[in-house]
This record gives structure tokens, C-alpha cells and sequence, in this order.
């Protein structure tokens, strides 16, 4: 007689699909609300333990150092330029590459660190783009959708991504339930925090990691030393 046998598979033992990455990036384009809302998104952030990116001009970073230097250490910080002009309306070369220089170099002093991270204002920029952020010393690039690009072996690469910005909580979970792409939630400093609150909130259940842009290319993008990385 044939005994019948079971095979017992515990939870535990089920192999799971890799999470999907996601970055929430946040743009300050305006003053408006601040620095209120970055000391209100960074409390959120740092409670629900999340990994993301702030983007911000120069100016902004000297007038309101709160959107720097209260951020928690999984957060990187990124350069717009120093005025938020759209790069490609300059003629000059050399006015565009002050323009990047000194945006980095603003957000540098104020947090006291060497960011090589870059979003051009408005995803604007023309053929001077790599050649400017070289000699700003500055690594990675945000400035596209559905890419970003890092510099490697002499060169920048492109990076394939998937991009929305300010999207609806069900696009974004059905999106993540197909993408093979690292997924980038974009929001501006008009977004409540109420509503990325809820965001955090409804997205616990998914599976996801937020990563900010040194998890994504690999390099450490705001060393927070004061140093050259």
C-alpha cells in the first residue's frame, strides 16, 4: 500500500521576485513654503526610514540651509544650477558653466560636503551639458526622463529608467508590478506632505526598495565629509 506524502512549503522558503527600485526625487522650484516644508518632508523621510534625492538651486540652499543640512544621510542633495535658468537660453559658455559651478558650489558650503549630482532646470540642456558638469566636477545627471547617466570609464552613460512626475498613487503600483527599470517618482515642493505621507504609506505594502542616485550609479554622489570624493 501506497502511503500518500505531503510536501509542506513554508512561506519563508518561496523565492520572491527582486524588489523594483524606486527613487522619489524632490525639486524645490520656488520658495514659497519654505523651509517649512523641507523640515516637514524631512521628518517623514527620516521616520519611514526612505532613501530619496532633494534637487535645489544654489540660492536657495544659502537662503534657507534647512533644505541642505536636515536631511538624514540617505538622502543625497543635488545642484540646479545657482538662479534656475534654463541652461540652453544662455549664449555663453562660460556664463552657463558659472552658472553650474556656482550652484554646486553654493549647496557645497551650506552643507558642507561636494555633491556630484545634477538636475538641469526645466530637463533643459543643449550639446555643453557633459562638458559643463566635468569641469564642475560633477558625476551624475537627472536632468531626463526615462534615463539618467553617470560618468564612467572617461565617458557619460546613459542609464535606462522609467519616469513620472507628480503621478497617481494606481499608475505608479501598476507600474511597478511590470517594470524591469528602476522607477523615478518626481515631486516639487508644491506636493503637500500630507499626500507623499500617504504615498509612503500605501507603497509599504509593495514590493520596492527606495534608493537614492548614489544606490543607482554606484558612486557616492554627496560625500557629506567636506572633501574631494
Amino acid at each position: 500500500m501506497l502511503l500518500a506524502s505531503a510536501i509542506l512549503i513554508f512561506p519563508e522558503f518561496i523565492p520572491r521576485d527582486p524588489p523594483v527600485l524606486v527613487m522619489l526625487s524632490f525639486d524645490i522650484i520656488n520658495e514659497q513654503n519654505l523651509p517649512n516644508w523641507c523640515n516637514e518632508l524631512s521628518q517623514v523621510l527620516e521616520e519611514q526610514n526612505v532613501n530619496s534625492v532633494i534637487f535645489l538651486r544654489g540660492k536657495t540652499a544659502e537662503k534657507f540651509p534647512d533644505c541642505v543640512n536636515t536631511f538624514h544621510t540617505g538622502v543625497d542633495i543635488g545642484s540646479q544650477t545657482y538662479s534656475y535658468v534654463d541652461l540652453p537660453t544662455i549664449d555663453d559658455y562660460s556664463i552657463q558653466l558659472e552658472e553650474v559651478e556656482h550652484g554646486k558650489h553654493a549647496i557645497d558650503q551650506v552643507g558642507n560636503f561636494d555633491t556630484k549630482l545634477f538636475k538641469a532646470p526645466y530637463g533643459s540642456t543643449d550639446e555643453n551639458i557633459y562638458s559643463l558638469l566635468l569641469k564642475s566636477g560633477i558625476l551624475a545627471d537627472f536632468s531626463y526622463d526615462h534615463q539618467f547617466n553617470k560618468f564612467y570609464k572617461d565617458k557619460f552613460i546613459k542609464f535606462d529608467s522609467v519616469s513620472y512626475h507628480t503621478p497617481q498613487i494606481k499608475l505608479i503600483i501598476s507600474e511597478i508590478k511590470i517594470s524591469k527599470e528602476p522607477i523615478i517618482l518626481s515631486y516639487d515642493n508644491n506636493t503637500p506632505i500630507s499626500e507623499i505621507e500617504n504615498l509612503l504609506t500605501i507603497l509599504e505594502s509593495e514590493n520596492i526598495r527606495f534608493v537614492n542616485p548614489s544606490e543607482l550609479t554606484g558612486i557616492n554622489l554627496t560625500p557629506r565629509t567636506g572633501g574631494m570624493f
